[in-house]
This record gives C-alpha cells, sequence and structure tokens, in this order.
C-alpha cells in the first residue's frame, strides 16, 4: 500500500534523504550497475540493475516491488526512482558514487521503478 504524504513534506524528505543518508560509494563492479537491497545497509536480498526497471516486480533478480530499503549508485550516471510503475508519482534522483544505507520517506519501500535520467 502507497503512502500519501503532502507537498510541503515531500520537499522536506528529499532534502533529508540527500543531506543526511548519502556516503560516497565504494569502487563499481565491472559493468557499472545500481544495487538495490530489501534492508538497511545494502544488507538482505539485493539486484543489480544497469539498465531500465518500468516495475520493480521485474527486477533482475526478483520482485523488489515497494521493497528497497537501501542504494548503491555505482552505474556512472544518475539515477531516477518512482514510487508508481511507469516511471509515475513521486521522483527522487540518486547521485552516481553514493550510497544511501537508509532510505527515508517517501522512498523506504515505497520504489516502484527506476532508471538512469
Amino acid at each position: 500500500m502507497k503512502k500519501v504524504m503532502t507537498g510541503a513534506g515531500l520537499a522536506l524528505a528529499a532534502g533529508s534523504l540527500v543531506a543526511s543518508s548519502a556516503a560516497t560509494a565504494s569502487a563499481a563492479p565491472a559493468g557499472g550497475a545500481i544495487q538495490l537491497c530489501t534492508q538497511s545497509y545494502l544488507s538482505g536480498p539485493c539486484t543489480y540493475e544497469s539498465s531500465s526497471v518500468p516495475n520493480m516486480s521485474w527486477a533482475s533478480e526478483g520482485n523488489f516491488q515497494d521493497d528497497i530499503s537501501s542504494i548503491r549508485n555505482y552505474s556512472g550516471s544518475k539515477w531516477c526512482f518512482w514510487t508508481d510503475n511507469g516511471y509515475s508519482g513521486i521522483k527522487g534522483e540518486f547521485q552516481n558514487n553514493y550510497t544511501w544505507n537508509t532510505l527515508s520517506y517517501p522512498y523506504e519501500n515505497s520504489i516502484s521503478s527506476g532508471r538512469p535520467c
């Protein structure tokens, strides 16, 4: 079930995501990818994506629909994620060479699609 939030809360949440949760990522594996994990600190089941995913239930390593809690971007480019399938809903931009060990609202367990942006 999706979370509902006000416009003022969105601006605050998006700002705090980058300010409080970002850390420089370690070296990227060959081929470049983005790592998406179901638990904080890149633990639990993870998937590695290098191309667009319009529906996270189709992720390369299984169903990650609304079940992502941490992200590591070493893909070589910025990635955008949305809270709804088909690149719609609330959009968040995740810079290259960063790790978000704990996602905050509205992204925690709400990401449904993503692609390089």
